[in-house]
């Protein structure tokens, strides 16, 4: 299922992009179809990977592939790879690395899930000011990032169900912000699987501070069926069986 709905998209994008590689052979009408078509086409590939790991998720069946790697290399790819969004909004997007050995033993792949979603959330809820990336030892065998914005910042009612599936801040007909509100569900539960945990402090209408505190070393592990309920919010139920 996961080869049958990603290939179209990649596909889609792909030739997109493509595409836009001879924009001067395109007229401005033809080039500007060409990027809302590569644009919609990556929104659509994002909410299909989000569906498909909560399902992952929920079946037990997401494992981390770790590895040893240089965590200060990965911060500074994966915050280069989002500083064009952040560009677009003429946001500063800063680094402040204090790590005196960057080696971890982690899922390099997943702990960039984990940086992506919480810088680009970051960056869609703030309109002016800033986003912060910081990384510091908390002890030998302990690290912690923190991603700090100068946003629109959320309402103490609406803390404790932010990592809820499917919850977006705000829940009206006419919000802003688009997206199922995945994100944060499924970092909260990679986070959880990496031995870690993530808090949340915030003030509305002066922005929020989220902090992943994990090893530095996590064994092997796979997910099981019977450390689910400990994945999902209180109260929440699966939300789809094969």
């Amino acid at each position: 299922m996961s080869h049958e709905l990603r290939t179209p998209m990649n596909a889609i994008i792909g030739f997109s992009q493509l595409l836009l590689r001879q924009k001067h052979q395109l007229g401005e009408t033809q080039a500007d179809m060409v990027n809302r078509i590569l644009n919609n086409g990556k929104h659509l590939l994002a909410l299909i990977n989000d569906i498909l790991d909560l399902s992952k998720i929920e079946a037990g069946r997401l494992e981390l592939k770790v590895e040893r790697f240089r965590l200060s290399d990965l911060v500074k790819a994966t915050t280069e790879e989002l500083r064009s969004l952040a560009d677009q909004k003429q946001l500063q997007l800063l680094i402040t690395d204090q790590l005196a050995n960057p080696q971890i033993l982690n899922d390099s792949s997943r702990l960039r899930q984990v940086l992506v979603n919480l810088l680009s959330n970051a960056i869609k809820f703030t309109d002016q000011g800033s986003i912060t990336l910081e990384i510091r030892e908390v002890s030998d065998d302990r690290l912690a990032m923190i991603v700090q914005d100068t946003g629109i910042g959320i309402a103490p009612g609406e803390i404790p169900h932010i990592f809820e599936e499917f919850r977006q801040v705000d829940q009206s007909s006419t919000r802003r912000h688009a997206g199922t509100g995945l994100g944060l569900a499924i970092t909260r539960w990679l986070v959880q699987e990496m031995g870690g945990h993530i808090t949340v402090t915030s003030v509305l209408h002066q922005g929020s501070t989220f902090r992943v505190d994990i090893p530095r070393e996590i064994p092997n592990g796979r997910t099981s069926e019977a450390e689910l309920p400990h994945c999902l919010a209180p109260g929440d139920q699966p939300l789809m069986r094969n």
